[in-house]
């Protein structure tokens, strides 16, 4: 727990008690991760940088993350980073994984950024490609918020298409994905979903992935504190509906992200919203 940190991590374990108490989702397994191991997160993070969070070294590569650094966070970030790697995993037996946590999109290979310590996403693709159980990977970044650091990691990759919509003028400095969307602010639903249909669309038509990663962050909402869109919380199912349906026929790996409403509650719903579309319960 964050205590008044602006991250409500608390929300985890409130996302958690919701799909544990729905009847609908009685049949889905619930799997507790093993935490990543220091080679995994290797193949994507910098020795130097590791190191650092290995001995809690306060360094310049970490203190970018606005967060504290201490054993319990950081070994947070590897647990959260292993249930990613292991809703991957899931995602190519079952079509589906979702990780309750994850979506740490700010984070570079050599340094911390945005709430962010370790980048799980790019980790499970590497890690995945490496073992040879996927070779080209699409990441949907819907987060308001631009995966500066996941644009960066596969920046030169051929086999990586990071595809993020996002509000332009917002944290953070931009970097250069496969494609962009940049939002203006208080920009509403059908504007949004237009955007985000013709682009999926296009994509569709150019890149065919073994594994979709949607990053499902859940602060363009209305009310969100850190966020300015102005999409409404039936437009976000909208979203994920759409998300879901384009890439039906290829394993999907979803990660929960950012969400800052200024009702937590607010945010606890939209997460466990997004979970009861790509379940199919919408």
């Amino acid at each position: 727990d964050l205590g008044e940190h602006v991250f409500p991590s608390v929300k985890y374990r409130y996302i958690r008690e919701a799909l544990r108490q729905d009847e609908r989702f009685s049949e889905h397994k619930f799997l507790e991760p093993l935490p990543l191991s220091y080679e995994e997160a290797a193949s994507v993070h910098k020795k130097a940088y590791l190191e650092d969070l290995r001995e809690l070294n306060f360094s310049k590569r970490v203190y970018r993350s606005e967060l504290p650094l201490n054993r319990m966070i950081v070994d947070a970030f590897f647990l959260a980073a292993g249930g990613t790697l292991l809703a991957a995993e899931m995602a190519l037996q079952h079509k589906l994984g979702m990780n309750l946590a994850g979506g740490f999109h700010h984070a570079f290979a050599d340094h911390a950024e945005g709430f962010c310590y370790l980048n799980d996403v790019a980790i499970a693709i590497r890690v995945l490609q490496k073992q040879k159980r996927i070779r080209k990977a699409l990441v949907i970044d819907l987060d308001v918020h631009q995966g500066n650091g996941t644009a960066r990691i596969f920046r030169s990759s051929r086999s990586v298409y990071t595809f993020s919509v996002h509000e332009e003028k917002n944290y953070p400095p931009k970097e250069k994905g496969s494609l962009n969307v940049g939002l203006e602010s208080g920009t509403s639903d059908e504007q949004y979903l237009e955007a985000l249909e013709k682009n999926l669309e296009y994509i569709k038509s150019k890149f065919k992935p073994d594994l979709v990663v949607y990053v499902a962050g859940v602060d363009p909402y209305e009310n969100d504190r850190l966020g300015g869109l102005s999409v409404s919380k039936e437009g976000m199912a909208r979203r994920d509906i759409l998300v879901r349906d384009y890439f039906q026929e290829v394993p999907m790996l979803a990660v929960l992200a950012g969400g800052y409403a200024i009702n937590t509650q607010d945010t606890v719903d939209l997460h466990v919203q997004t979970c009861e579309v790509l379940a199919g319960f919408r």
